[in-house]
């Protein structure tokens, strides 16, 4: 009896003693989180712990899905969360190691979109909106936030022809919705409307949401008509403590160039004409021009917070080398976020500060033609004083659109400087549950300053500022400085609650914003000695009437009153209409208010159909209008400039004239656009599509036009001239090929676009068209190769069409009734090409084995056609006396004509690029407290082959004419194209 009470005794102590030690080793927690689909592991679930005192930690899953939650308490409840999962919570009292498996929630229609002043669930929106997660960025050597969105948006068109990596990307959403400005759509970063896209680091972005059509840009009213980009930074995640640094280094070289003669076929061609001249060298002009550029790129990031407070900081330093020679940037960025929540979370703070500071050579895009035509045979160098022009060492003809590219690049400087602010502030307070008022205050200011000289020893023919030479003005110096401050000031109003099973979602608001723009620039040369160039009081063009001198200031505002509501019955049923009445000051008395309505609705067909197939069906339409300011302030009123300064009587006298007629009638550009759509999830979620199809009209289109002067004080005037129409379809479709746990994975998407836009009315005070552009200098400067016209397609070329050669190898042209003339003699003239693609789309493959994840994507655009310049200039053998010539396919060693632009010259731009491939790593790490919780590398290849018939250095698409900014007059190929690039990145995710 004694020995059964010992016994008892004994085990009932070894009982608590384990239990104690158990619950001891309770204080941390660890464990993987998998997906239930497929087993695969899941990154940037948020992991919440409860601790036996009600005490919270938490974390999130590293990339290998793995989590670790510390305390000095014992850990009795976790909860885990994320977008597109169930969430789940768990009991792990005594336990310290847990298998999590995460089920996915219904094809993410829970998923929480940012839209308009709010969110909605992806479930009820009705508009057509598409969301890009970080995880679905374009990877790789990424220097514009552009390039993330480039082919994975289904309408969305993101081109930069060539690869200059300090120039900017074209943005077009749905084609053209406007002649004026504004053909980019509207960026709102993190509740700041009308921030820059590029004040943001790629490295701290979260997601971005397009909103696509009228109904879902309504509410911002007059900036809308082009759509709307919504970017959401990363933020920190309570009860964690992160540290992150992603890194990369990059290699690029040239991909194509534009096909010219080499040496050995440039003096066969000279010995054929019988004319030019052999200076004996073999220089390939692409190859000292060009480099192998290398760049590198960091991002260190701390984030996470407590219960009340949560931040995130990051740092970002990217240094990276331009294809041509002196060409490159290097740019800092910092970017802080706090929020901070009191009285039981029903008062909130939000602080956001970021910082840009950007150093960019931009050298001169006239080199890359210049080493098209200039002679092969030339050395680089000078070997005799004759051949030394300028007296700088360097070989130069004296020629029209002629200079050595190698000293053009060299000798020169062209030097920009870029600083950004941004802050953000933000009060919101739940006055009552499920009602809130906030108010937010954001100003980004901006300020540009570019010096650029081009000494006295530098030979150069066109390209400099102010068409200005350092030759011949003994030293030119330009600087120009450009400043520009946005203040918005906002109130809303929101209420979010539940009547039966009617979800209300409304808000009402008030918006203020003022822009204010001023700038200076100043030229000048003459300078005593090119070591004074950065002192102007040298320069003596300031006392001889030859300096230039600019300044402006100027500016806008904008208010608004807005309101929306939302209604969601029983997730079957959706509702959205809303309002903007908006007042801007860039227009006259008359016409300074307008108002931007819209409505759209949804049904889940699913609900009643109960297709077996389908786990959801949703039909939506929507209907909205926005609007579009004219390009600059003031356009409504008169304005007078200088007109020049005049030698009279020994006084150098400066004169003023009008440069602007005022137009108190100039109203407001209006686009009306309906969209059907259809949003689906198929076979038990594996695939999910959408669909839309919108049609468009701009009514009331601002443009500046001729006018007879007199009446008129000046020939141009901005008037509202006419209609526009467009008209398209877009495709979305992802399908989950193979799924297989902890095994192979893949998962394919494509997505796809098709737009149509027509210039449908043209008032007669316009003229018969409008947008024209010439093919420009040397001797073309009159020839007209676009034009947009009542009637026609935007983005149409015009001219004769190309016939053959006749036995004397002249050029022969048709005249319209089936006959051929010679082109020099030839009046007919017609459509002969279109700038605009008919059709566009991206193609991803996602594949994951174990650790390693592969992703492909495949960007194409068709149905296009492009202007090749450089054909049009050169590719003919009499041009050879002088210039190098242009030697492609289509190169007639026959033809005995001049240049005469026709059809000739205009190919087919359709293309399929590999864009971007990746192939990364995830490596096992083991979980040690304080070591590192996460580390993936991986190898990007960027522009990895392009397949198309184009002739030049890059099919892209060009949406501008970037020889004078005009819109109207897209596919025209310039001379001053960059060649194409490609790239290869190494790069590693570390997480600690």
């Amino acid at each position: 009896m004694n020995l059964q009470k010992l016994v008892k005794g004994i085990l009932c102590f070894l009982f608590a003693l384990f239990s104690t030690m158990a619950f001891a080793q309770n204080k941390e927690v660890t464990g993987k989180v998998t997906d239930s689909k497929d087993g695969s592991p899941v990154a940037g679930i948020s992991v919440l712990g409860v601790t036996s005192s009600g005490k919270k930690v938490g974390t999130a899953t590293a990339n290998d899905g793995t989590f670790k939650l510390s305390s000095a308490e014992n850990i009795s409840k976790i909860t885990l969360s994320g977008v597109g999962f169930d969430k789940q919570d768990l009991n792990v009292s005594g336990k310290s190691e847990v298998a999590v498996s995460m089920k996915g929630s219904n094809n993410s229609l829970n998923e929480v979109t940012v839209v308009g002043y709010g969110t909605l669930k992806k479930r009820e929106i009705t508009s057509a909106i598409t969301r890009v997660n970080a995880e679905q960025f374009n990877k790789g050597n990424i220097n514009d936030v552009a390039q993330l969105l480039q082919g994975k948006v289904a309408g969305l068109s993101i081109s930069r022809a060539g690869g200059d990596v300090n120039a900017g990307f074209d943005i077009r959403l749905r084609g053209l919705s406007t002649i004026g400005s504004g053909t980019s759509p509207l960026v709102v970063i993190d509740g700041q409307v009308g921030a820059d896209l590029n004040s943001v680091d790629p490295n701290d972005i979260k997601s971005i949401d397009v909103l696509k059509d009228g109904s879902s840009a309504a509410i911002y009213g007059t900036r809308g008509s082009a759509g709307v980009i919504i970017v959401t930074t990363k933020t920190g995640i309570k009860g964690t403590s992160q540290v992150t640094y992603n890194g990369s280094v990059s290699i690029e070289n040239a991909a194509r160039v534009t096909q010219h003669a080499s040496a050995a076929e440039y003096r066969s061609l000279l010995k054929t004409i019988g004319a030019g001249t052999d200076y004996g060298a073999t220089t390939d002009w692409y190859k000292e021009i060009t480099r192998t550029a290398i760049s590198h790129q960091h991002n260190l990031s701390f984030s996470g917070g407590n219960e009340h407070t949560t931040y995130n900081a990051s740092v970002n330093y990217r240094d990276a080398q331009g294809i041509a020679i002196t060409t490159g940037l290097k740019q800092l960025n910092g970017r802080l976020n706090i929020t901070h929540k009191a009285l039981n979370d029903k008062l909130v703070f939000n602080v956001e500060v970021s910082t840009t500071r950007k150093t960019a050579e931009l050298g001169f895009s006239n080199a890359f033609e210049y080493a098209t035509i200039y002679n092969p045979t030339s050395p680089i160098y000078a070997q005799t004083p004759e051949q030394d022009l300028a007296g700088g060492g360097y070989f130069e003809v004296s020629a029209t659109e002629y200079s050595n590219p190698v000293a053009l690049l060299r000798q020169n400087s062209n030097h920009q400087q870029l600083s950004r602010l941004n802050f953000a502030g933000s009060v919101e307070y739940e006055i009552i549950p499920g009602l809130k008022f906030l108010t937010r205050y954001a100003q980004q200011q901006t300020s540009t300053y570019l010096t650029a000289y081009s000494p006295s020893t530098a030979f150069i023919d066109r390209g400099f500022y102010n068409g200005a030479t350092g030759l011949g003005r003994h030293g030119y110096s330009y600087k120009r400085d450009d400043e520009a401050t946005t203040q918005l000031y906002e109130n809303t109003l929101s209420y979010n609650g539940k009547i039966s099973n009617l979800e209300v979602a409304a808000i009402a608001g008030y918006s203020y914003q003022d822009f204010i723009y001023q700038g200076f620039n100043a030229g000048a040369g003459n300078f005593i000695t090119d070591l004074s160039a950065q002192d102007f009081s040298t320069a003596q063009d300031l006392g001889n009437g030859l300096a230039s001198l600019n300044s402006y200031k100027n500016g806008n505002k904008l208010v608004a009153f807005f309101g929306r509501v939302n209604l969601n019955y029983n997730n079957f049923a959706f509702l959205s209409a809303s309002l903007r009445r908006e007042g801007s000051t860039q227009f006259g008395p008359i016409n300074k208010w307008g108002y931007f309505p819209a409505i759209s609705a949804g049904v889940d067909l699913n609900k009643f159909l109960n297709l077996p197939t389908f786990n959801s069906l949703k039909l939506r339409g929507s209907y909205g209008v926005t609007g579009a300011l004219p390009p600059t302030p003031g356009l409504a009123a008169i304005t007078y400039t200088s007109g020049g300064n005049y030698l009279i009587n020994g006084n150098w006298i400066s004169t003023f004239g009008p440069n602007q007629n005022d137009n108190p009638d100039l109203r407001w550009e209006k686009k009306a656009e309906t969209d059907i759509g259809l949003d689906f999830t198929a076979l038990n979620n594996r695939l999910t599509g959408t669909l839309d199809y919108y049609n468009r009209k701009t009514s009331d289109l601002i443009f500046n036009v001729e006018v007879p002067a007199p009446p008129a004080l000046f020939h141009r005037a901005w008037k509202n001239i006419g209609d526009m129409t467009g008209n398209g379809f877009e495709a979305a479709l992802n399908y989950e090929v193979i799924r297989k746990s902890n095994k192979f994975n893949w998962t394919t998407g494509v997505n796809f676009a098709h737009n149509h836009v027509v210039l449908t009315r043209l008032d007669p005070s316009a003229g018969s068209y409008i947008g024209e552009t010439n093919l420009g200098s040397p001797g073309q400067e009159a020839t007209q190769i676009t034009r947009s016209y009542a009637g026609a397609e935007i983005g149409a070329f015009y001219n004769q069409i190309y016939r053959g050669l006749d036995a004397n190898g002249k050029i022969l042209a048709d005249d319209g009734k089936g006959k051929t003339v010679p082109a020099s003699t030839g009046t007919y003239k017609t459509v002969i090409g279109h700038g605009l693609p008919k059709f566009e789309m991206g193609w991803t493959n996602t594949l994951n084995y174990g650790n390693f994840d592969l992703n492909i994507f495949l960007r194409g655009s068709f149905g296009f056609d492009l202007i090749n310049t450089n054909r049009a200039f050169y590719e003919n053998p009499s041009v050879a006396s002088l210039y190098n010539v242009v030697k492609t396919k289509y190169f007639n060693p026959n033809l005995k004509d001049a240049q005469i632009f026709t059809s000739l010259y205009v190919e087919k731009g359709d293309f399929v690029k590999l864009d971007n491939a990746t192939l990364g790593y995830n490596f096992n790490i083991s979980k040690k407290p304080g070591g590192v919780k996460s580390f993936r590398a991986f190898i990007t290849g960027h522009n990895l082959f392009t397949i198309t018939g184009y002739t030049g250095a890059d099919p892209e698409v060009r949406y501008i004419d970037n020889l004078n900014g005009n819109i109207l007059a897209p596919g025209i190929d310039r001379r001053s194209t960059w060649v194409l690039t490609r790239s290869f990145t190494l790069g590693v995710n570390l997480g600690l």
